[in-house]
């Protein structure tokens, strides 16, 4: 790492030139032959200009150490933590400055300006040594973000525990640990030292995020009054979780990601400022929490998940997500009961095969206004031909749906259109605009076009995207779509509302 350290024993500035200094002070004030004057001009492009360039110090150097605390963070805040250590060492006048630097973030390149391998050829004692040599000499004052990101494991310990302890006793209002930039989890991941905390120095954190940490709150644990945002990654969360989210009142925004040993995120008592939730990659069973300011949920993982959110009446945007199973039939069973009240759905979905007796009535999505579905289907040949009709399904779904995007991926290009008797035609009133983009001419897509068609009796815009439109074109795609599109669906065009793009 090519940080350089600060002086062990930092030199004071020198004192303020007046115009009736004598020859020898003017020297004095002189760094590696440059007068003043030429330095305020070569500063002039430092992130600092402003200081230089302001009226109260245009003709005369400024005692960083006699300006408030307040100033000298503002200051400091213009730069990295880098560049500020940097400056103190060709520059008297940033000499001890530094040490009032509100942002203490230790790693990667955006926060420490080293390359990756850089960062990799670093000594994990060399690392930790500098941290500690920086903290040493810190201030601890005025300190707003503290961050460490590096690999770094149970054995570290000793030292991780005294940087949070300066985290805690500087006020600082981000804590990020993020100990596996380069390699995933370990069993031996640091533990998060919950017993350092009490009812009021936990009070000043306002995020925390960690990174491959063993998280594992006691039933006493004091939590965070203040707490805004929390996110958990690759963290190994043991019991008594669902005890510490109430013990977050303030929380607004909440990331679980890739906690695997995670199963069930239950919690009885209401949150009550929650806004957003993500949980993406955790072998979870169960989602079932009271928000009643909720209004983003994002789900990525397996669909054996039970979502029971009716209690948040806000909770209006959804994404839900699976790539591996053949999920369509529980994003018409297992989603309308647990998301009763949302408006805005995003689906991404796998289907392999076709739901039994998919004509008949479905539960309900009651208030579902705008649906982006983006499918990936197998060949039909597994599961007859009614794979890409059975998505009519939506509209019996939905009664209310306005907006419908639908983004295919889809094998089967010569698949026969479906019997005419597999679903039932009826007028729905809601549906204005409808999309379907990756059409390829597949017998299903067509007659899916064709049933929006005849039944959205107040359709406004109906935009087909053959597939292939910008990358497909030598395959011939592009103009097979084109021709099925003019063959089998422009005739259906009573009312004029097809786009083809």
């Amino acid at each position: 790492m090519d940080l350089p350290s600060p002086p062990l024993q930092p030199q004071q500035a020198p004192p303020p030139t007046t115009a009736g200094s004598s020859m020898p002070a003017r020297r004095a004030h002189m760094e590696d032959g440059i007068c003043p004057v030429n330095k305020r001009r070569r500063l002039a492009l430092s992130p600092c200009a402003e200081v230089y360039n302001s009226k109260r110090i245009r003709s005369q150097w400024v005692d960083f150490q006699s300006l408030p605390e307040d100033i000298l963070s503002r200051i400091m805040s213009k730069l990295t933590l880098k560049q500020a250590v940097q400056m103190s060492m060709v520059s008297t006048v940033f000499r001890r400055a530094w040490i009032f630097h509100p942002d203490l973030l230790f790693g990667t390149e955006e926060l420490f300006g080293t390359s990756d391998r850089q960062l990799r050829a670093l000594s994990t004692n060399g690392f930790i040594d500098t941290i500690n040599f920086i903290l040493r000499k810190h201030s601890g004052l005025g300190v707003s973000d503290f961050g460490v990101k590096f690999e770094l494991w149970k054995e570290h310990a000793r030292d991780i525990d005294g940087w949070v302890s300066f985290a805690i006793a500087s006020k600082a209002r981000v804590l990020v640990l993020n100990f596996s930039p380069y390699i995933g989890l370990r069993e031996n991941s640091y533990s998060f030292p919950c017993h350092l905390f009490n009812d009021r120095n936990g009070s000043h954190f306002k995020v925390l995020q960690l990174d491959t940490v063993t998280f594992g709150p006691t039933p006493d644990f004091c939590g965070f009054a203040n707490l805004t945002m929390l996110t958990l990654k690759h963290v190994l969360v043991l019991d008594n979780f669902q005890y510490f989210l109430p013990k977050c009142p303030a929380l607004e925004w909440l990331e679980i990601l890739m906690c695997s040993q995670l199963h069930n995120l239950h919690v009885s008592e209401p949150l009550p400022r929650l806004e957003f939730l993500r949980v993406q990659g955790c072998a979870i069973n169960k989602i079932e929490l009271h928000a009643p300011k909720l209004t983003t949920f994002e789900y990525r993982g397996c669909f054996k998940v039970i979502i029971a959110l009716h209690k948040c009446l806000k909770l209006k945007t959804a994404s839900i997500a699976s790539h591996i199973e053949d999920n369509l039939e529980y994003v018409f069973t297992g989603l309308p009961n647990g998301l009763p009240h949302v408006e805005r759905l995003h689906v991404k979905v796998f289907v392999r095969t076709q739901i039994p007796g998919f004509t008949q009535p479905p539960l309900k999505f009651i208030n579902l206004r705008h649906l982006i579905m983006r499918i990936t289907l197998g060949s039909a040949k597994r599961f007859g031909k009614n794979a890409v009709l059975q998505l009519a399904y939506l509209l019996e779904a939905a009664p209310l749906l306005v907006d419908l995007h639908l983004d295919m991926t889809c094998a089967d290009i010569c698949e026969d259109p479906p019997a005419r008797d597999v679903i039932i035609h009826r007028p729905y009133y809601n549906l204005k605009r409808a999309c379907m983009t990756g059409f390829n001419g597949n017998g299903g897509q067509i007659a899916l076009v064709r049933f929006i068609l005849r039944n959205a009796v107040k359709l406004e815009k109906m935009t087909i995207v053959p597939k292939g439109r910008r990358t497909g074109k030598m395959m011939g795609e592009y103009e097979l779509s084109l021709r099925m599109i003019r063959k089998k669906i422009v005739p259906k065009d009573k009312n004029g509302v097809l786009v083809i793009l």
